[in-house]
């Protein structure tokens, strides 16, 4: 039964996400910081890097709010696009992140395992692998395998935002309040 006061380890997780994608939107710039350009040799792995970190956030603030819920979850379950579409089913809530979350996963490897080379499709035998961030025309881009990988600041702001997005409808549907999705 959802109550009207979050328990204060759900508010933790969310404020944590929110934070971490504030600070990578910002080019990893402190409180305050003007966004700037992630650059250098190792920016491929920087950013990969700083993404794993969002996708751990978000993993423990859908185990928060699964145990806001009472609902059960399998313990070590590292998959946070799979953890959060079992939560909402669960919640019988739409969960329409999964696919970029995937999207999300695969570009994070890229960048951090492969220094941005694209080296496999979404599927084994694909020509091309689908970003977590949207290219022309609204769709999310994809790469051809063998093409670098190229994320830039407003990209990086963009998958930032969605990850701020995410926690706050899932702090909503954790306390069982209708966030406008279903």
């Amino acid at each position: 039964m959802p109550s009207s006061s979050p328990p204060p380890e759900l508010i933790r997780a969310h404020a944590t996400l929110r934070r971490g994608s504030h600070f990578l939107a910002l080019g990893l710039g402190g409180p305050g910081a003007a966004p700037r350009a992630i650059e250098g040799r190792h920016r491929a792995k920087v950013i990969g890097n700083g993404l794993r970190e969002l996708d751990c956030f978000l993993n423990l603030l859908v185990g928060e709010a699964a145990r806001c819920r009472g609902i059960a979850m399998p313990r070590g379950e590292r998959n946070t696009a799979n953890k959060l579409a079992r939560l909402r089913r669960a919640l019988r809530v739409p969960d329409p992140d999964h696919a970029r979350l995937m999207a999300l996963g695969r570009s994070r490897n890229c960048l951090f395992h492969c220094a941005g080379t694209v080296r496999r499709g979404d599927r084994r035998g694909e020509a091309a692998m689908t970003t977590g961030w949207h290219g022309e025309g609204g769709a999310l881009r994809r790469v051809p395998v063998g093409a670098e990988l190229a994320i830039s600041p407003t990209d990086l702001s963009e998958v930032c935002l969605f990850y701020r997005d995410i926690a706050d409808r899932l702090l909503a549907e954790a306390r069982g309040i209708s966030n406008g999705t279903s």
